[in-house]
C-alpha cells in the first residue's frame, strides 16, 4: 500500500529563474559541494537546451530517525533522489521525481509542476511514498512524507532561492 503525497512551495522568484537554476549544470556542482560534508553525492548529471535528469545519494545516519523507522533499517541507509525537468514553455515546466533507499524498502515518486505565481512562483509536487514493511509500513508512509521528503524538499527550495538571488 501506499500513501499519497501532495505538497507545494512558494519560491521568491519567477519561474523562468527557478527553472534556469534546476537546469544549470553549475547550480548542481555548487550544490554537491555545499553538501560533501553531509555525506551527498552527485550520482548522475544529464541535460541541455533548458532540461536535466539529475540524481544525488546521501547516507544517513540512522540514529535520528524516529525509533520505530530505525530499528527496520538493515545496514547503511542510503537515500537517492532524482529528479527530471523538461523545458520552461509558457510561464512553466512539468518534470518528475523519485526517491529509493537502501537498508529500507522506501519508495517515492511522482510529478513536478513549476509555474509562474506573479513575481514568485510555485513548486507542485503531487505522487506517492511507499513503505514496504508488513505491520508498519502505512505508519512509516506518514513520518517519510511529513519528516524526511518535506524538509529535504524545503531545503532545496532555500538551496535553489540562495543560488537565484546570487546568480541574477
Amino acid at each position: 500500500m501506499s500513501r499519497r503525497i501532495e505538497l507545494t512551495l512558494t519560491y521568491n522568484a519567477p519561474a523562468a529563474a527557478v527553472h534556469s537554476a534546476l537546469t544549470n549544470r553549475d547550480f548542481w556542482l555548487h550544490r554537491i559541494e555545499k553538501s560533501a560534508d553531509n555525506g551527498v553525492v552527485l550520482d548522475r548529471l544529464d541535460g541541455g537546451d533548458g532540461t536535466v535528469d539529475v540524481a544525488i545519494s546521501q547516507t544517513l545516519d540512522k540514529n535520528a530517525l524516529p525509533g520505530m523507522v530505525s530499528k527496520a533499517v538493515k545496514g547503511d541507509l542510503v537515500l537517492t533522489r532524482g529528479e527530471a525537468w523538461g523545458p520552461f514553455e509558457n510561464g512553466r515546466a512539468t518534470g518528475t521525481f523519485t526517491v529509493s533507499t537502501t537498508g529500507l524498502p522506501i519508495t517515492a515518486k511522482g510529478s513536478a509542476v513549476l509555474a509562474d505565481a506573479g513575481d514568485q512562483s510555485t513548486l507542485t509536487l503531487e505522487g506517492e511514498v511507499e513503505v514496504a514493511i508488513k505491520l508498519i509500513g502505512g505508519a512509516i508512509e506518514g513520518m517519510v512524507a511529513d519528516q524526511v521528503i518535506g524538509p529535504l524538499l524545503q531545503r532545496d527550495q532555500t538551496a535553489t532561492e540562495e543560488w537565484v538571488a546570487a546568480n541574477a
